[in-house]
Order: structure tokens, then sequence, then C-alpha cells
């Protein structure tokens, strides 16, 4: 699937709320970024730019705006959904 399609699929997914979060990027990237769960489903929401990290896993590096509307960088897996692997 190219970035494009891959950036549709992502902003769909989590404007339908198909997103979770592993437990480092809850409890250790979200923390220390000071993150919280509706800067990730607004960047998710409104993605802007993605490009493959592991084609194998279905692993994409996706930007977007938080909710101050500074970029934030996640990676995440698309499965069944969006599992947010790190937030950075």
């Amino acid at each position: 699937m190219g970035s494009q399609k891959t950036l549709e699929l992502i902003r769909g997914l989590a404007a339908a709320g198909r997103i979770r979060l592993s437990w480092h990027a809850e409890f250790e990237s979200m923390v220390e970024r000071n993150v919280g769960w509706r800067d990730v489903r607004k960047a998710l929401t409104n993605a802007h730019s993605c490009r493959v990290e592991d084609a194998e896993k279905s692993k994409w590096r996706v930007k977007g705006p938080d909710m101050d509307g500074d970029d934030l960088a996640l990676v995440v897996i698309v499965e069944d959904g969006l599992l947010v692997v790190t937030v950075f």
C-alpha cells in the first residue's frame, strides 16, 4: 500500500477511534514528552505525512498536529486499527 492510501487509512481509523497504545507509548514516551490521548488522536486524525518505517510489520512513521498545533511524530502499526508504538 502506498503512502497516500496509508495516510487516508490512518486518518479514517483514528477518526473512528480505532487506536490502541503500546505500553511503551502510553507509559514512557507520552509521559516523558507530556503528550495526552487527545494529542495522539488529533495528530493521527489530521496527519499530513507518513512514511514506511518497517514494511514487514506494516509500521509507519506519521506526523500531524497536536492540540497546540505543534507537529507530533508517532510510529504506528496498521493492523485491525492502529497500534501506537511510540511518540516523539
